[in-house]
């Protein structure tokens, strides 16, 4: 037997999310999409890889919890 999710009330027990730039409280969903060498990949071809994320419906912006962080040397892979 499966017991069912919580009910939590969002509005008493959760914190809404607002945009960094402009303040709004909408987002739409975004996606990042990366190309990966077949090289890394040992496929026939590169691969294309969809990462989900959200961005203000206001302004565009996507905040710094929701971004991918910046490529740098010494960053690793954040697909597994």
């Amino acid at each position: 037997m499966q017991s069912s999710p919580a009910k939590i009330n969002l509005r008493d027990h959760g914190t809404q999310v607002l945009c960094e730039s402009c303040g709004s409280q909408t987002f739409r969903e975004a996606v990042y999409i990366f190309k990966v060498s077949k090289i890394m990949t040992g496929e026939a071809q590169d691969s294309i890889v969809p990462v989900p994320t959200f961005q203000c419906s206001s302004c565009g912006h996507v905040n710094e919890e929701f971004s991918i962080p910046p490529k740098t040397e010494s960053s690793k892979s954040i697909i597994a």
